[in-house]
Protein backbone atom coordinates (compact mmCIF):
# COMPACT_ATOMS: atom_id res chain seq x y z
CA UNK A 1 0.00 0.00 0.00
CA UNK A 2 2.73 2.13 0.86
CA UNK A 3 4.48 1.27 -2.56
CA UNK A 4 1.28 2.67 -4.55
CA UNK A 5 1.14 5.74 -2.11
CA UNK A 6 4.53 6.72 -3.48
CA UNK A 7 4.58 5.34 -7.18
CA UNK A 8 1.07 7.63 -7.74
CA UNK A 9 2.13 11.10 -7.08
CA UNK A 10 5.25 10.21 -8.78
CA UNK A 11 3.56 8.76 -11.28
CA UNK A 12 1.09 12.21 -11.78
CA UNK A 13 4.14 14.33 -11.81
CA UNK A 14 5.72 13.01 -14.53
CA UNK A 15 2.65 13.14 -17.00
CA UNK A 16 1.92 16.44 -15.61
CA UNK A 17 5.52 17.57 -17.18
CA UNK A 18 5.67 15.35 -20.40
CA UNK A 19 1.86 17.21 -20.87
CA UNK A 20 3.38 21.14 -20.01
CA UNK A 21 6.36 20.08 -22.28
CA UNK A 22 4.16 19.03 -25.26
CA UNK A 23 2.09 22.12 -24.78
CA UNK A 24 4.88 24.30 -24.65
CA UNK A 25 6.64 22.61 -27.95
CA UNK A 26 3.34 23.17 -29.67
CA UNK A 27 3.35 26.47 -28.86
CA UNK A 28 6.83 26.85 -30.05
CA UNK A 29 5.98 25.62 -33.45
CA UNK A 30 2.62 26.21 -33.96
CA UNK A 31 2.03 27.37 -37.41
CA UNK A 32 -1.16 29.75 -38.20
CA UNK A 33 -3.86 28.89 -40.96
CA UNK A 34 -2.79 31.26 -43.12
CA UNK A 35 1.49 30.70 -42.88
CA UNK A 36 0.27 26.89 -44.28
CA UNK A 37 1.34 25.51 -47.93
CA UNK A 38 -0.50 25.73 -50.66
CA UNK A 39 -0.74 21.51 -52.16
CA UNK A 40 1.86 21.44 -55.21
CA UNK A 41 0.93 21.60 -58.68
CA UNK A 42 2.69 21.72 -61.72
CA UNK A 43 -0.06 23.13 -64.20
CA UNK A 44 -1.01 25.77 -61.24
CA UNK A 45 0.33 29.05 -61.47
CA UNK A 46 2.38 28.93 -58.28
CA UNK A 47 6.19 29.01 -56.93
CA UNK A 48 7.57 26.27 -55.91
CA UNK A 49 10.27 26.47 -53.78
CA UNK A 50 13.01 23.66 -53.28
CA UNK A 51 15.22 23.95 -50.12
CA UNK A 52 18.63 22.27 -50.07
CA UNK A 53 20.52 21.52 -46.99
CA UNK A 54 17.49 21.84 -44.31
CA UNK A 55 18.22 21.10 -40.66
CA UNK A 56 16.40 19.11 -38.02
CA UNK A 57 13.71 20.92 -35.32
CA UNK A 58 12.06 23.92 -35.72
CA UNK A 59 10.32 25.93 -38.19
CA UNK A 60 11.19 26.63 -42.51
CA UNK A 61 9.65 29.83 -42.92
CA UNK A 62 9.84 30.44 -47.05
CA UNK A 63 9.07 34.47 -47.60
CA UNK A 64 7.55 35.78 -50.84
CA UNK A 65 8.49 39.42 -51.58
CA UNK A 66 7.56 41.46 -54.68
CA UNK A 67 8.27 45.32 -53.59
CA UNK A 68 11.99 46.38 -54.23
CA UNK A 69 12.01 49.07 -51.90
CA UNK A 70 10.94 47.01 -49.10
CA UNK A 71 13.05 43.57 -49.91
CA UNK A 72 13.25 41.29 -46.62
CA UNK A 73 11.33 43.94 -44.41
CA UNK A 74 7.79 42.77 -42.82
CA UNK A 75 5.69 45.78 -45.19
CA UNK A 76 7.28 44.36 -48.16
CA UNK A 77 6.76 40.50 -47.38
CA UNK A 78 3.59 39.54 -50.10
CA UNK A 79 3.12 35.57 -48.01
CA UNK A 80 4.81 34.01 -45.61
CA UNK A 81 4.65 30.15 -45.52
CA UNK A 82 6.27 27.98 -42.15
CA UNK A 83 6.45 24.10 -42.03
CA UNK A 84 8.16 22.39 -39.36
CA UNK A 85 11.83 21.55 -40.47
CA UNK A 86 12.84 18.18 -41.50
CA UNK A 87 16.57 17.25 -42.31
CA UNK A 88 17.33 17.15 -45.93
CA UNK A 89 15.35 18.73 -48.73
CA UNK A 90 11.85 20.07 -48.18
CA UNK A 91 9.73 21.50 -50.97
CA UNK A 92 6.78 24.32 -50.77
CA UNK A 93 4.58 25.60 -52.83
CA UNK A 94 2.36 28.91 -53.06
CA UNK A 95 -0.13 30.08 -55.52
CA UNK A 96 -0.21 33.11 -57.43
CA UNK A 97 -2.35 35.73 -57.65
CA UNK A 98 -0.92 36.76 -61.51
CA UNK A 99 2.66 36.60 -62.73
CA UNK A 100 5.83 38.96 -62.07
CA UNK A 101 8.72 39.78 -60.77
CA UNK A 102 9.06 38.22 -57.21
CA UNK A 103 12.25 36.96 -54.77
CA UNK A 104 12.18 34.42 -51.92
CA UNK A 105 14.09 34.33 -48.79
CA UNK A 106 14.04 31.61 -46.68
CA UNK A 107 15.26 30.47 -43.16
CA UNK A 108 15.54 27.99 -40.52
CA UNK A 109 13.75 29.12 -37.10
CA UNK A 110 15.66 26.76 -35.01
CA UNK A 111 14.03 26.99 -32.16
CA UNK A 112 11.01 27.86 -33.67
CA UNK A 113 10.51 31.19 -31.73
CA UNK A 114 8.89 32.41 -34.78
CA UNK A 115 12.11 35.27 -35.36
CA UNK A 116 15.09 35.03 -37.11
CA UNK A 117 17.99 35.52 -34.80
CA UNK A 118 20.23 38.47 -36.16
CA UNK A 119 23.85 39.39 -35.30
CA UNK A 120 24.50 43.28 -34.03
CA UNK A 121 25.47 44.24 -37.71
CA UNK A 122 21.69 42.63 -38.87
CA UNK A 123 23.29 39.00 -40.01
CA UNK A 124 21.58 35.94 -39.77
CA UNK A 125 22.79 34.03 -37.59
CA UNK A 126 20.51 31.11 -38.36
CA UNK A 127 20.49 29.20 -41.81
CA UNK A 128 19.47 31.33 -44.60
CA UNK A 129 18.83 31.37 -48.07
CA UNK A 130 17.66 33.62 -51.01
CA UNK A 131 16.36 32.97 -54.43
CA UNK A 132 19.32 32.76 -57.07
CA UNK A 133 21.25 31.99 -54.18
CA UNK A 134 23.61 35.15 -54.78
CA UNK A 135 26.80 35.19 -52.71
CA UNK A 136 27.27 36.75 -50.08
CA UNK A 137 27.06 40.41 -50.76
CA UNK A 138 29.11 43.00 -48.98
CA UNK A 139 26.07 44.62 -47.63
CA UNK A 140 22.44 43.94 -47.00
CA UNK A 141 20.78 41.53 -49.84
CA UNK A 142 19.49 43.62 -52.94
CA UNK A 143 15.95 42.66 -54.01
CA UNK A 144 17.54 42.92 -57.78
CA UNK A 145 20.38 39.65 -56.61
CA UNK A 146 17.02 37.46 -55.98
CA UNK A 147 14.39 38.93 -58.03
CA UNK A 148 13.12 35.89 -60.76
CA UNK A 149 9.85 36.63 -62.97
CA UNK A 150 6.85 34.13 -63.49
CA UNK A 151 5.16 33.17 -66.54
CA UNK A 152 1.92 31.64 -66.34
CA UNK A 153 2.33 28.59 -64.42
CA UNK A 154 5.03 30.21 -62.18
CA UNK A 155 7.94 29.53 -61.52
CA UNK A 156 10.28 26.48 -59.83
CA UNK A 157 12.69 27.86 -58.21
CA UNK A 158 15.97 26.21 -55.46
CA UNK A 159 17.13 27.89 -52.90
CA UNK A 160 20.16 26.49 -50.88
CA UNK A 161 20.30 27.21 -46.79
CA UNK A 162 24.06 28.52 -45.73
CA UNK A 163 25.13 28.57 -42.07
CA UNK A 164 26.08 31.78 -41.36
CA UNK A 165 29.66 32.76 -41.10
CA UNK A 166 31.00 33.25 -38.01
CA UNK A 167 32.44 36.29 -38.04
Amino acid sequence: MKTIQFVKPALISTLGLLIFSQIHASEALRIMPHEAPDACNAEAAQIRVTVNNVGSGGVLNVELYDDPENFLFKKGRKRKIRIPAAVGQQKVCMNLDQPGTYAVAVYHDRDGDRKLKKRWNLLPREPFGLSNNPENPDGFPQFSDSAFTTGRLGADIVVNLREPDER
